[in-house]
């Protein structure tokens, strides 16, 4: 098994600038949030596979590069399966907007097989329907977001708190959740997707 140094603030600014000087490749904040969703898929990707994702050109990626990305992803893991997924502390609407875009990307094709299942039990349904809408919540729009706080009579401010604490509480246990409703969908067996 191999093993990764602890992945640093030095290393997420490395791999930040990295990402900015790629044309048409994922944010740092995408970066997390789509590592997230690959993590905890039922239908585990290879290395090549993810990183083709985040960085349009795979060619510009030299050996450090890509075991500083291997580094994320192991830190990434460790928090869902052992030590509890964290979101930053504080909130930063252009980071959680990243973060929610990269989510989409990497549980969507997953998400949505799920959701697909007829037989699929409709409160298994319901977890994981709410559990998109809250990881995705702000890849919605600013304006979308002032009109649902304006539907639920309540201002921008305390929705946008509201509904980042909810995110916390869904990303500490969306791992396990895939997990049961995708045994649960009939797609999956302790053996793989059929």
């Amino acid at each position: 098994m191999m093993h990764f140094p602890e992945f640093t603030e030095q290393h997420i600014q490395q791999l930040t600038a990295f990402l900015a000087e790629q044309p048409n490749s994922m944010t740092f904040s995408q970066s997390e949030g789509y590592l997230f969703a690959v993590i905890c898929s039922p239908e585990p990707l290879e290395v090549h596979q993810w990183m083709a994702n985040i960085i349009a050109d795979e060619n510009a990626v030299g050996e450090e590069t890509l075991f500083l990305f291997m580094a994320l992803y192991h830190k990434i893991s460790e928090a869902v399966f052992n030590t509890g997924y964290k979101l930053p502390a504080a909130f930063n609407a252009q980071c959680m907007s990243q973060w929610c875009n990269g989510f989409i990307t990497g549980s969507s094709a997953y998400s949505d097989k799920l959701l697909k299942q007829t037989q699929l039990p409709a409160e298994y349904v319901q977890a994981l329907s709410s559990a998109q809408a809250s990881l995705s919540f702000f890849a919605l729009t600013s304006e979308a977001i002032t009109e649902i706080a304006k539907q639920n009579n309540m201002s921008k401010e305390r929705l946008i708190e509201q509904q980042y604490d909810l995110m916390k509480d869904f990303s500490l246990g969306y791992a396990e959740l895939i997990e049961v409703v995708a045994v649960n969908s009939g797609l999956y067996t302790d053996d793989g997707w059929e």
